[in-house]
């Protein structure tokens, strides 16, 4: 895959049957680290153009763990990036992904490839034996319809810009906070401490 410095064994994912167009595009899980420039440029722009007034760089605080990235006709149709944290929430220490800057390009939009990334991050974490995926959107229609619940912990983070740290937040109620359960347990009540940014 042109950018990608190297690919190791599973990281490519099944197809993605595009419905409009008849074309296929492939999912790819890489490491943040082994993204090459000529890739990493193309993050950038999707980013910039579905997020208006996102930063010249391809993450918005740090970068993310890994990313599923969708590829078509040569071309980057999506991206999700992933981090791996470890959270509290209330007396509970629990292993999440959390899902960062999901964005389809805008000819690619309703054909299933956002619900494919998220089943297949779904999967991953399952296979990984993480708790909970976790993520923050202000329009939660979409993660609703792939298995994800609001939940409405107060929530403190740490308050990072331009690279800068500013100190912890606190949120009585994030109204974005969004969970999926993976394993047995079910989500905790209790403040949620993501023992990091905000993603």
């Amino acid at each position: 895959m042109p950018g990608v410095g190297c690919e190791p064994a599973g990281d490519r994912v099944r197809g993605v049957d595009q419905e409009r167009g008849g074309s296929e595009a492939t999912v790819f899980r890489v490491a943040e680290a082994e993204i090459g420039e000529s890739l990493r440029q193309q993050v950038q722009a999707l980013l910039q153009a579905c997020f208006p007034g996102y930063p010249s760089r391809s993450y918005f605080k740090l970068p993310p763990h890994f990313r599923y990235l969708a590829m078509k006709s040569g071309a980057l149709a999506a991206q999700m990036g992933v981090e791996l944290r470890v959270i509290r929430v209330g007396s509970n220490v629990v292993r999440t992904f959390g899902v960062v800057d999901l964005c389809v390009t805008m000819g690619e939009r309703s054909c299933g490839l956002a619900g494919r990334m998220l089943a297949e991050v779904t999967e991953l974490a399952r296979a990984c034996g993480m708790d909970f995926v976790i993520l923050f959107a202000d329009d939660g229609r979409l993660y609703t319809r792939n298995g994800w619940a609001r939940a409405g912990n107060p929530c403190s983070w740490v308050k990072i810009h331009d690279h800068a740290t500013l100190g912890l937040a606190r949120a009585a109620d994030t109204s974005a906070l969004m969970v999926k359960v993976i394993g047995q347990q079910a989500w905790p009540e209790g403040e949620v401490d993501l023992l990091g940014h905000l993603f």
